[in-house]
C-alpha cells in the first residue's frame, strides 16, 4: 500500500502559518496560542504533508464557545478520537491545506507529548535520524496507516521517557495508542 511521506518542506511553514491566521480571529481571545506541532513543524524532518496544528488552552472552559466558533469556519467536532487531554476537529469539506486541528489544555499530556517530542527530535541529531529514517521504512512496508502510526509509538515512548515521562504516564500514551 504505502503511506506518503516526503522530504521536508519549508512551504510547510507556510501552511501552518495560513491555517493560524484563518483560525486566530476567531478565537484569540479564548486561547492561550495556536501550535505548529508534528513532524512538519521539524526543520528537515520528512512527514506525511499533513499539518499538525494544537489550539492551547488554560482549560476546557470555553470549550462551547471555541467549538461554535470553529463551526462557523467549517470545523466539525470528532471527539477526543481515543487521546485524553485533546478535542479534535475537521473540516466539513476538503481543505486546501490537508491538517489536523486540536483543542488542548496547555497543561495536558497530548499538548505535553507533543511539545516534548518536537524538543526531543530538535535537541537530539541521533533521535531525529532515528525517527525519520523510521518513518521513511515504514512509509514503504506499513500496509495500513494504523500500521505505520502504531510502528512509531514504540520509539516516540522511548523518547518520551528521556524527556523525563514517568512509567504511568508511558502507560497511559501506550494504552491509548496501542
Amino acid at each position: 500500500m504505502g503511506i506518503q511521506v516526503v522530504p521536508y518542506s519549508p512551504e510547510w511553514k507556510t501552511w501552518f502559518l495560513e491555517l493560524r491566521n484563518q483560525i486566530w480571529p476567531q478565537i484569540s481571545d479564548l486561547v492561550l496560542d495556536i501550535v505548529h506541532v508534528g513532524s512538519t513543524s521539524i526543520e528537515g524532518m520528512s512527514a506525511k504533508p499533513i499539518i499538525d496544528i494544537d489550539i492551547v488552552v488554560d482549560s476546557m472552559d470555553y470549550f462551547k464557545v471555541i467549538k461554535a466558533r470553529l463551526s462557523r469556519l467549517g470545523y466539525i467536532h470528532q471527539g477526543d478520537l481515543g487521546i485524553k487531554g485533546r478535542e479534535a476537529f475537521k473540516l466539513d469539506y476538503d481543505p486546501k491545506i490537508p491538517h489536523h486541528l486540536y483543542l488542548c489544555p496547555v497543561d495536558s499530556g497530548a499538548y505535553r507529548n507533543h511539545t516534548l517530542l518536537k524538543k526531543h527530535l530538535a535537541e537530539n541529531p541521533d533521535a531525529f535520524k532515528r525517527y525519520n529514517d523510521l518513518k521513511l521504512g515504514l512509509a514503504d512496508t506499513a500496509d495500513s496507516i494504523d500500521t505505520y502510526w502504531r510502528s512509531k509509538t514504540l520509539l516516540i515512548l522511548e523518547f518520551l521517557e528521556k524527556e523525563g515521562l514517568n512509567q504511568d504516564e508511558l502507560e497511559s500514551i501506550r494504552e491509548d495508542n496501542l
